[in-house]
């Protein structure tokens, strides 16, 4: 079977050619805005089941992984006492104040220990340390910037302050921990993971408040990051293949 092009046929051809070129290199490059993937159980402890955050924690997980390789932080091996920066996976440094100006800590019990749920506590299966944001903040630092980050946050509860999850990919971004029907007797436990593909994030900060307008003591555990780059990105060799591919479709359309 032989196809004939007439001069219209031919330029309609080449713009099509030039069409799926440019909607193919806008697949390489093109970078998606900020995912979140947040759920809440309220009253969790550790041992207790958590249907909606453990949901959001999967949904996020798959999601990561079609981006890069996810590495988890449970904060094991971490030393318990306070710290003013300590590195707390390879390339990954921790730091923060809390509501006094006084350094934070990890823990491997609640610093509320009648009722952790409105404090914070391990979510780590079979574990026991984590991190304990006594309001102020504390900052994930990466020597390797990552394109998302997602954690499990206990204790919340919003009718104190709302915390919220702060960093920069060339905007300022911001992401809020809910607390729906969180009060003073009342906690959360949430996850809040979130994607940003094409992005480069060195840092991360959870801001849980201040004496001033107020603060939250929370928990942070199981800290999810990227920890290789992007192996969906085609590699330099591979673009110039689809560019020369491209390039040659449209002579051979010219040809006919």
């Amino acid at each position: 079977m032989h196809l004939h092009y007439g001069l219209a046929g031919q330029k309609s051809a080449r713009q099509l050619a030039a069409l799926l070129c440019v909607l193919a290199f806008s697949g390489v490059y093109a970078s998606a805005s900020v995912i979140t993937f947040i759920g809440q159980d309220n009253v969790a402890t550790t041992t207790s089941a958590h249907p909606a955050s453990a949901a959001a924690a999967a949904s996020f997980a798959t999601a990561a992984a079609g981006i890069g390789t996810v590495s988890t932080i449970t904060f094991e091996s971490a030393p318990i006492g306070s710290f003013s920066s300590l590195t707390v996976a390879p390339g990954v440094t921790l730091t923060g104040t809390d509501t006094n100006g006084n350094n934070q800590s990890i823990r491997n019990t609640s610093n509320f220990p009648i009722a952790p749920t409105l404090d914070g506590f391990n979510t780590t299966p079979g574990g026991a340390n984590f991190v304990e944001e006594q309001g102020g903040t504390v900052t994930f630092t990466f020597a390797t910037p990552t394109q998302f980050f997602g954690a499990y946050f206990s204790g919340i509860q919003t009718n104190f302050f709302t915390d919220v999850i702060t960093f920069s990919d060339g905007t300022s971004e911001s992401i809020d921990i809910p607390g729906v029907g969180t009060t003073s007797s009342i906690g959360a436990l949430d996850f809040v993971g979130f994607t940003d593909a094409g992005k480069s994030i060195s840092s991360i900060t959870i801001n849980a408040g201040s004496n001033t307008a107020g603060f939250d003591d929370i928990g942070i555990d199981d800290v999810s990051y990227q920890s290789a780059a992007n192996s969906a990105v085609p590699e330099p060799d591979s673009i110039a293949l689809m560019l020369t591919g491209c390039l040659g479709l449209a002579a051979g359309i010219r040809r006919r």
